[in-house]
């Protein structure tokens, strides 16, 4: 009830843009829904043998309830080819809390949270992952937060490894680069502590699109990154501050302005 209440006027208008290929849009619907968590098993847990065993061939959990959930379609084939989990901190205060709290004791948070929305569970085909539909969901992002006036943007990003090394690596540079955030600081829980580096340069590092995305609209990490042992991913905090977003990207996403 409390997310229905919240999310009325900002699904009024469930379509949110397209082009000639995509569509993005809110799932409205329990079968919507349903199709966004077959992909996120299908991305998440099957192409990583992870959970084969269950019987239910989705993703899902509590947070579900109190989210936005955005889905990228095929226009052609009518298939969801992507998909991103949205809640805003309204929601978030009343309900479930917030899902990066499962990993990180978050010091902060609390003075944005009425102006901000948290991403995660973001997902598309591995044959789709050349920008396109990266793109829609950007576009799908900047409209909820237009439609609910947030100012911030905060969730995990991932890096698909659990090479400690990899993940101290990045987070040295990030911090040398001036990406911590001073406004939201996050301490890693101790289940999801990295374990420290055996100080072995990697060489470059690959980052996911999605990670690229954040750092290009300005986005700054909250701290230390955790170990997920269940998705086999390292996790930073990322906090994105509309109002210090570069000003060619303020004005494409019409974020805050």
């Amino acid at each position: 009830m409390i997310a229905t209440n919240f999310y009325k006027k900002i699904c009024t208008h469930p379509n949110l843009s397209e082009n000639d290929k995509f569509r993005i849009k809110i799932a409205v619907s329990e079968k919507e829904l349903a199709q966004a968590q077959a992909l996120r098993y299908e991305v998440f847990k099957a192409a990583r043998g992870i959970g084969l065993k269950e019987n239910s061939f989705i993703d899902t959990d509590i947070f579900d309830d109190y989210c936005l959930h955005l889905l990228v379609e095929e226009k052609i084939t009518g298939r969801i080819v992507g998909t991103y989990r949205l809640q805003s901190g309204e929601v978030a205060r009343r309900g479930a809390g917030f899902y990066s709290e499962q990993e990180f004791s978050i010091e902060g948070l609390d003075h944005v949270a009425s102006k901000v929305i948290e991403a995660g569970r973001s997902c598309v085909s591995e044959e789709y992952r050349n920008g396109s539909v990266i793109g829609m969901l950007w576009a799908g992002i900047a409209e909820i937060m237009n439609r609910s006036k947030a100012k911030y943007l905060i969730g995990c990003v991932s890096l698909d490894t659990t090479d400690s090394n990899i993940g101290w690596e990045l987070y040295r540079h990030l911090a040398d680069e001036g990406k911590l955030s001073e406004k939201v600081k996050a301490v890693p829980l101790p289940k999801y502590v990295l374990p420290a580096s055996s100080g072995l340069s990697r060489g470059d590092i690959q980052l996911p699109p999605l990670f690229k995305g954040y750092l290009r609209l300005g986005c700054k990490i909250c701290g230390e990154p955790v170990l997920d042992r269940d998705f086999e991913t390292i996790d930073f905090l990322i906090l994105i501050d509309t109002a210090i977003m570069p000003e060619r990207f303020r004005r494409h996403f019409k974020i805050g302005l």
